[in-house]
């Protein structure tokens, strides 16, 4: 699914390479310039889960709603690819009131106190919950309701595929000198046959000699398809390889530019580079 990095603590969710699940806080929208359903208090409460498809990856928020304020913890657990032990690897206290059908909230790391709280937002989008702290945001649903589903009859998924289809974006940058280099490179091809490529580098060396060489580099091939994710169209990724080495899934977020000249994936500013 999506991964969401807050501020204060990782919630890992089914997204296998981490720079490019970065969503940085300026580029989330707030809730007030997208659809969101307009709601009173108690329609947050309760229990709420998101579990990625190979169910790895665990994130769970309960909400409790008293004399005009939700106060509630997220989780991050982690579920072992063939042991199936649950660790939980992170927990945020969250409290919040309600102000225009959705919540102001203050969240921090209960491994440390109220006074290093963060700013953040929840909303609901038709049944689903949506949290947003820091530079993060993690979609729920109610235990019973699936987060991910087909996107056959959608009008909005349809235009969004048409308009992603077929288009390369890509992003770089590179720097050097005596010796040294520093780069950085996103691709991502969503090829009108139904493939998909995605590539994503950081690296860096110090040169010389004894030169250190630093950084990542992913490299993922498969195929791609829209489905809704929490009610909104988004890209799945399912990928050519074995779950035991990386998640087999992985979903995109995008949001083409008006002038098709590049696209926000998420949350990066990729440019359109070319066609497949």
């Amino acid at each position: 699914m999506i991964r969401a990095l807050f501020v204060l603590a990782v919630f890992a969710f089914g997204c296998d390479d981490t720079r490019a699940g970065r969503s940085p806080a300026d580029e989330i929208p707030p809730a007030e310039s997208e659809a969101y359903t307009a709601s009173d208090l108690s329609a947050f409460a309760g229990a709420w889960k998101a579990v990625s498809d190979d169910g790895t990856n665990i994130e769970t928020a309960e909400i409790e709603v008293s004399d005009g304020v939700a106060t509630g913890m997220l989780k991050s657990i982690e579920r072992g690819y063939y042991s199936g032990r649950m660790t939980v690897t992170a927990e945020v206290a969250i409290r919040g009131t309600l102000q225009n059908g959705a919540l102001d909230l203050q969240a921090w790391n209960t491994n440390n106190g109220p006074e290093t709280a963060v700013a953040g937002r929840a909303f609901r989008r038709g049944e689903y919950l949506i949290v947003r702290v820091g530079d993060g945001e993690t979609d729920y649903a109610r235990p019973d309701v699936p987060l991910v589903v087909s996107a056959e009859g959608s009008a909005e998924a349809s235009t969004f595929a048409q308009a992603i289809a077929g288009r390369i974006y890509s992003s770089g940058s590179q720097a050097s000198g005596s010796g040294a280099f520093a780069g950085s490179r996103v691709r991502l091809a969503l090829c009108a046959d139904g493939t998909i490529a995605f590539d994503d580098s950081d690296v860096a060396t110090t040169g010389g000699s004894d030169g250190v060489d630093m950084g990542s580099t992913t490299s993922r091939r498969g195929e791609w398809s829209v489905v809704l994710l929490a009610g909104l169209p988004v890209v799945r990724a399912q990928w050519n390889g074995t779950g035991s080495s990386y998640s087999l899934t992985r979903y995109f977020r995008i949001q083409p530019g008006a002038n098709g000249s590049g696209a926000s994936v998420d949350g990066m500013q990729l440019h359109f580079s070319g066609s497949c």
